[in-house]
């Protein structure tokens, strides 16, 4: 992938070369965080299932202690 501004545009304007480097920087950075979260979303929806899991096995575990006891 070859930059977005040749060396003869870069050095006719420097700044608006500047800036377009720097705005595909920050879509670059964007796209690359919003794919680490989705990844982290997704990890942590499967560990919030397995804890409700294991929450409801508890409950259960519980109320069969409780009616032991009475």
């Amino acid at each position: 992938m070859g930059l977005p501004v040749s060396i003869k545009e870069f050095t006719k304007n420097p700044i608006g070369s500047i800036a377009v480097l720097s705005l595909c920087a920050c879509i670059y950075m964007y796209l690359e965080v919003r794919t680490t979260m989705q990844v982290q979303i997704s990890d942590l929806q499967e560990q919030v299932e397995q804890l409700q899991l294991d929450n409801k096995e508890l409950q259960r575990q519980y109320i069969e202690l409780a009616k032991s006891i009475k």
